[in-house]
């Protein structure tokens, strides 16, 4: 739940500071994804501090955040550089016209979660079995993929 609504509220700040960024090219939008998702970086710490991980005794401090945004800056790239080739490598904009900024950015933080939240559970909010979990989660979605 958290991570949807700080994914939700990532989307809602790209296409805002897309719009006010105007012009539609790849600096721009890379542009707008850094923004938005430096801005889901704070929601998501708070959410996660206080629901998600709110039993593991590191998750009660403020301490927590330097680290959190270093995993968030992993993300981030990762967002960044899946966004890119889902926009701009592929003719999405051809199949889902304007839709398609959003979709990539939407689906390459999906994708970014599957990195960013073990890595949260275990360095971040110390929760190594949340994180054991999350990785069997990440392989067995991607062993049904190959099947």
């Amino acid at each position: 739940m958290v991570g949807t609504i700080a994914g939700l509220l990532s989307i809602a700040c790209r296409e805002l500071f897309g719009r006010l960024l105007g012009t539609d090219d790849p600096r721009h939008y890379s542009i707008s994804v850094v923004l938005a998702y430096l801005a889901g970086i704070a929601v998501s710490f708070v959410l996660n501090q206080r629901f998600t991980f709110s039993g593991a005794p590191a998750a009660r401090s403020w301490s927590r955040f330097i680290p959190f945004v270093v995993v968030a800056l992993v993300g981030l790239v990762c967002t960044w550089l899946i966004s890119l080739a889902l926009r701009y490598g592929l003719p999405l904009t051809a199949l889902i016209g304007k839709s398609s900024a959003p979709v990539a950015f939407a689906a390459a933080t999906v994708l970014a979660s599957l990195i960013t939240y073990p890595l949260n559970a275990l360095f971040v909010f110390g929760n190594q079995s949340s994180a054991t979990r999350a990785m069997r989660a990440t392989v067995a979605t991607s062993r049904a993929g190959r099947a």
